[in-house]
């Protein structure tokens, strides 16, 4: 099985942080920058999605989708992060209209990507 990591564009390392480990909970596996004051790029980790972070010009592009499928217990993950009360984003569930056994829910991080979790249902 192949594992595929996308490379999503970030401007700024601590807005980063503050969306994707604080706020979603992913956790940071490595960080690498050239030297001080350098870009920085960044590998993070929520169960089994795994995502790269670059500040580098010509990783990645702004405005990304990324689609999370299967993601178990979307549910209780989506009120998790409303109870956290973070400032620039209240999620909601959605079944969509193509399919009725689903349950979707949509991010945005401060850099205009969208993170896209999905879960069926029963």
């Amino acid at each position: 099985m192949s594992v595929i990591k996308p490379i999503l564009r970030i401007f700024d390392y601590d807005k980063a942080v503050q969306f994707y480990i604080d706020w979603l909970g992913f956790k940071i596996d490595l960080t690498h920058e050239f030297g001080p004051g350098t870009p920085k790029f960044i590998q993070i980790s929520l169960r089994d999605v795994i995502l790269y972070l670059s500040e580098h010009h010509g990783d990645g592009t702004p405005g990304t989708h990324v689609c999370i499928d299967d993601f178990k217990e979307l549910t209780g993950y989506q009120q998790a992060l409303n109870e956290k009360n973070y400032k620039y984003g209240r999620p909601g569930l959605e079944v969509p209209e193509w399919n009725a056994k689903a349950v979707m829910m949509t991010v945005y991080d401060p850099f205009g990507n969208q993170l896209i979790f999905g879960e069926e249902i029963s």
